[in-house]
């Protein structure tokens, strides 16, 4: 049978293994993964000599703030700068969204208003606020892909955190449905007590807000979600991990028996403290970025498998919400552009620099956000049969970031100006070019929503002891 495309002359990367080999699709999926000297007949024909052939990155936080607050991002220019970065799919957060996807109504509202804008696939968290637990059944029956818990208040008052009560109580109903959640893991007392005794000495510099919410405050509220998710069964994921101490944590209660999975961002790889005063608000972020000893921490986990997945927390504002903050900390929003620059990050400051392999990248950026939110191997993975969801990467041309060369609804990031190594030259979702030579070619409304299979194993891979290193 003829196949649609045939992909030769590549190096192909999975989470299990690297090596040449020709990639046939059909139908929007793969199709044969075949020895490279073979030639499928093929409509047409794609050759990948020098690149690296990898699944499409997942990226699991994601905040396109569609409907309501369109003018902070929305899904057009959240997905296009995805595809332009070489994710294929995201799973969306139920805030910035007003009304944030707290009920069944709101999921509506939500798929209804993206649903001819995505240009690469999408999931959709459902929220756990303070007054929602009766609604968190017609957010599964709709099909979220996990819920979403704050510990802290949000900042945005239509996103209440879930106190500790609400937070038992939709975990018992999330560990009966088999279901996950994610918890947004910071102490709210403590930090709230610690903002309000600098405020009053009259801080309003960048370090204020790191002294705000220093480790402990992270760490003591992860403490305390992963004893509740013990205690009631439920599956949790501890999003955006700042500090290696909560990875550890996290790393102690997989060693007993519980499911329990983390992630951590770029920013927290490649920024700390002293970058966050050179950089002022553009870099402000919660939990916020901390000590260059953290980062070398949370590095080690990266590469010996206690971090589970990596996720940009892509959190866009108009820059006049980041500007209001140069002379006082307290009044910019928290949040970073990170959609576009997660996967050449990682290969240029993970593969180049670090020595991450690429089988550990894969299971980073792809393999393991599918398997934590049910998409996997139609997800994640080049099995045959799985969605033909592919970056064609050149590993060594170099390039630098540029508000030219993102996609950003408002084009700032930290890490503007970085040198990058590692070219996404090609994209494909579902089988279909949606990015060339760097160019969006795709068509808004071609990404299609995601719904999570209760069936599969949940289990991340992570390297043997001593694995996860190699490069290049």
């Amino acid at each position: 049978m003829k196949a649609d495309l045939a992909i030769t002359g590549g190096l192909v990367a999975t989470h299990t293994g690297v090596f040449p080999a020709t990639l046939a699709i059909s139908a929007g999926r793969i199709s044969a993964l075949l020895d490279p000297q073979e030639r499928p007949a093929a409509e047409e024909v794609l050759d990948a000599a020098g690149r690296m052939i990898l699944p499409g990155a997942i990226d699991p936080h994601v905040h396109f703030n569609e409907p309501g607050r369109t003018d902070w991002e929305g899904f057009e220019t959240g997905t296009a700068s995805a595809a332009a970065g070489g994710t294929t799919s995201v799973v969306e957060m139920p805030l910035n969204a007003n009304p944030p996807t707290t009920d069944a109504r709101a999921f509506a509202l939500k798929v209804d208003a993206i649903k001819d804008k995505a240009h690469v696939d999408y999931a959709l968290w459902g929220g756990l606020v303070t007054d929602n637990v009766e609604a968190l059944e017609g957010l599964r029956r709709s099909g979220v892909a996990g819920f979403k818990a704050f510990m802290i208040e949000t900042g945005t008052p239509e996103f209440r955190r879930a106190e500790d009560g609400v937070l038992w109580e939709g975990m018992e109903r999330i560990a009966a449905w088999g279901s996950v959640l994610g918890v947004h893991a910071e102490n709210n007392d403590i930090a709230m007590r610690l903002q309000e005794r600098l405020e009053r000495a009259g801080r309003r510099d960048m370090r204020a807000w790191c002294e705000s919410r220093p480790p402990e405050v992270e760490v003591e509220a992860i403490q305390r979600a992963l004893r509740m998710g013990a205690a009631t069964g439920c599956r949790l994921h501890v999003v955006h991990v700042s500090t290696p101490d909560g990875g550890a944590l996290v790393a102690a209660a997989r060693e007993t028996g519980q499911r329990a999975t983390v992630e951590t961002c770029p920013h927290y790889l490649l920024l700390d403290e002293d970058a966050f005063v050179r950089l002022g608000p553009v870099a402000k972020c919660a939990p916020p970025l901390r000590r260059h000893a953290a980062v070398e921490g949370l590095w080690r986990q990266v590469l010996d498998g206690t971090i589970d997945c990596l996720a940009s927390d892509h959190a866009p504002c108009p820059p006049e919400e980041k500007a209001r903050g140069a002379g006082d900390v307290w009044q910019a929003w928290g949040g970073i552009n990170g959609v576009q620059t997660l996967l050449p990050l990682m290969v240029s400051e993970g593969v180049h620099r670090r020595g991450l392999s690429w089988e550990r990248l894969v299971s980073l950026t792809s393999a393991n956000t599918a398997r934590i939110f049910g998409l996997y191997p139609r997800k994640g993975s080049l099995l045959p049969g799985a969605d033909a969801d592919i970056v064609i990467l050149d590993p060594d041309r170099e390039w630098t970031v540029t508000a030219e060369r993102l996609r950003y609804r408002h084009r700032f990031s930290p890490f503007m100006g970085w040198r990058i190594r590692g070219w996404i030259d090609r994209v494909l979702v579902r089988g279909r070019t949606v990015v060339e030579h760097g160019e969006i070619v795709g068509q808004p409304g071609y990404g299609r929503l995601l719904m999570p299979e209760a069936t599969i194993d949940h289990t991340p891979e992570r390297p043997s002891p001593g694995g996860g290193l190699g490069g290049g």
